[in-house]
């Protein structure tokens, strides 16, 4: 049998693609290529993978897609071929996670570890619902929103009853304890387009993020981070702190998400370009709460750090150590307050 890598008549694949032959046969194969791609995985070849998948080209669109599902924005790679794959085509596998193709042509091999259950990271490829947690999420925001008078739809604003009562309001912290405001900030907002930002943000990471984690790693981590973004914002404003928006839990899962890619080894410049676009519009218009941005990026990084080197199988370590960090958030907090009454 020829090798998938060799012409009709044997010959290499191309003068762009360095070849050898294979050892007591006339078939012939790319030489590996850079560190951390397949063999056989040239830049040649996977431009005919890419015309033959029909896959929009990088210069056409910077932000990759699923090879399935074009419509589908992702930063997920198979660990096998290098395809992008959104959450519905991930597929567990020891390290990261494979295509549909790799996961059946391994599952043909009689590779174990292509039916197994587990992400890696504690969630599962295939759930009853898949983004459960992520959709009531948006949901409550999308609810939240209504309750504050469709602020910048209906010319209301920001300022009516709902709004005052759960907003990332100082004075309030600091004269009544109202901790609970570090949470439900963040499922507040200032106009449709903050909105419209932050749920979009909210549906393309949180997707892939909780099937990655599973939902109770998921939605232990949109809590902190959006904690930690707020603390943040209360330690540096004091009874100047005036805030809204989910924009601190969806930098923390910026943050998350860079660990986690890292960990699986997979190319994170895309997901860094995003990181770095969003914190030079935090630092360019004045009224967005920049400290807010950054307390949810450095959380995230230290959650995400959590999950991605603590194995799922320690998960009282797990919680404890996220746990922790928002025992930390709360008490400093409170410390806050201290020096403000």
């Amino acid at each position: 049998m020829s090798s998938p890598w060799s012409e009709p008549d044997g010959g290499p694949t191309g003068p762009s693609e360095p070849a050898e032959r294979l050892p007591g046969s006339d078939a012939w194969r790319p030489t590996a290529g850079p560190p951390g791609v397949p063999d056989g995985w040239t830049p040649a070849a996977q431009a005919r993978n890419v015309q033959s998948q029909n896959i929009p080209s990088s210069s056409d669109r910077p932000v990759p897609h699923c090879y399935r599902h074009d419509n589908r924005e992702t930063y997920v790679s198979c660990q096998r071929c290098g395809r992008p794959i959104c959450p519905e085509c991930m597929r567990p596998a020891p390290v990261g996670f494979h295509c549909p193709e790799e996961a059946g042509a391994a599952a043909r091999r009689g590779d174990g570890a292509a039916r197994r259950p587990g992400s890696g990271f504690g969630g599962r490829a295939v759930m009853g619902r898949p983004g459960l947690v992520t959709q009531v999420l948006i949901g409550l925001c999308v609810v939240a929103y209504f309750l504050q008078g469709l602020p910048g739809l209906s010319g209301s604003g920001t300022d009516n009853t709902f709004t005052q009562d759960y907003s990332l309001y100082g004075p309030s912290i600091a004269s009544n304890n109202e901790y609970y405001r570090l949470v439900t900030a963040a499922f507040l907002h200032a106009n449709i387009l903050h909105i419209l930002f932050n749920m979009y943000a909210l549906y393309l990471l949180g997707y892939q993020l909780e099937q990655i984690l599973g939902r109770t790693r998921y939605l232990a981590l949109f809590v902190v981070c959006a904690v930690g973004g707020n603390t943040l914002s209360y330690l540096l404003n004091g009874f100047n702190t005036f805030s809204v928006g989910a924009s601190t839990a969806v930098f923390g899962f910026f943050a998350a998400y860079y660990v986690i890619a890292r960990r699986l080894r997979a190319d994170t410049s895309a997901i860094l370009v995003i990181v770095g676009i969003n914190l030079v519009i935090t630092f360019t218009i004045s009224r967005i709460d920049k400290w807010g941005h950054i307390g949810g990026l450095v959380v995230g990084l230290l959650v995400g750090a959590v999950y991605a080197y603590i194995p799922p199988r320690r998960g009282r370590l797990q919680a404890a150590a996220v746990g922790g960090i928002l025992g930390a958030l709360f008490l400093a907090a409170v410390v806050r307050t201290s020096t403000l009454t």
